[in-house]
């Protein structure tokens, strides 16, 4: 299970750094990111492609594979926005968990409607992101919501960076669907016959997102990422790790019109 904040942080540089052009637009590429899973799986290190695919038109824009959002207001130093969001890679298979968990049963990704804010201040522009968000899909039937503090950095007219902060929430609805082990679970003997049911949690989250200019059609992305899950989660017998680390990198090239 990987948040989408972190997992995505690739598309989520494409989309920022995007808005400062407010231009029309057709971004397509290919990224790739390394992450240490929270879970208990086989397989704890995983490379994963990340597509970088988007469009920007007006005040809509859609970043495949998993959002599309509308900008119900959007002036210099304020925006807002309304989207609908697929949390690719977010759920687990039991054929992947070590053999002690293969009996759970799946978890699906799950897709939330949310309201989003971003606002710039200051000689620097820094910049607060805040969104809210709650599943539609009726896997999870959770909430999540996230509040972020940014400073980007210009390193040169080509290069620019952006170190993070974030703090973010989830109900428990959430963290019992996908970290909590249910009672029909216990029963086939997991976890040596006891369920687990989580509390609501505080994550906290860091990290460096960043641009390479290569000229006006031609971007690069890297990411670095660190979240720290709360204490619910990391009691989770599913949990090997609340410490999760990624890296990831694309490019993309835009056709404006």
């Amino acid at each position: 299970m990987k948040k989408l904040s972190v997992l995505l942080a690739l598309l989520v540089s494409t989309a920022l750094f995007a808005e400062k052009e407010r231009e029309n637009s057709v971004d397509l590429g290919l990224g790739v990111f390394y992450r240490n899973s929270v879970y208990k799986e086989k397989d704890s290190n995983e490379v994963l492609p990340l597509p970088v695919a988007g469009v920007r038109y007006k005040s809509f824009y859609y970043e495949a594979p998993v959002e599309l959002g509308y900008h119900f207001y959007d002036m210099e130093n304020l925006t807002l926005t309304a989207y609908g969001r697929y949390n690719l890679y977010t759920g687990y298979k039991p054929k992947d968990m070590v053999d002690e968990f293969r009996d759970m049963d799946k978890r699906k990704d799950d897709f939330h409607l949310g309201l989003r804010g971003k606002y710039n201040f200051g000689p620097l522009r820094t910049g607060i992101i805040a969104h809210v968000s709650g599943d539609v899909s009726g896997q999870s039937d959770g909430m999540l919501a996230r509040i972020e503090i940014n400073q980007p950095v210009f390193l040169s007219e080509k290069v620019t960076v952006l170190p993070y902060a974030a703090v973010e929430y989830m109900t428990e609805n959430y963290t019992d669907y996908y970290f909590g082990i249910k009672d029909s679970e216990a029963a086939k003997g997991i976890n040596s016959g006891k369920s687990y049911k989580p509390d609501d949690s505080f994550n906290f989250e860091a990290g460096i997102r960043g641009m390479v200019k290569v000229n006006r059609n031609v971007n690069i992305f890297l990411s670095a990422g660190y979240t720290r899950y709360g204490d619910s989660i990391a009691d989770s017998p599913l949990v090997r790790d609340r410490d999760i680390y990624t890296i990831g990198a694309g490019a993309s090239y835009s056709f404006r019109f």
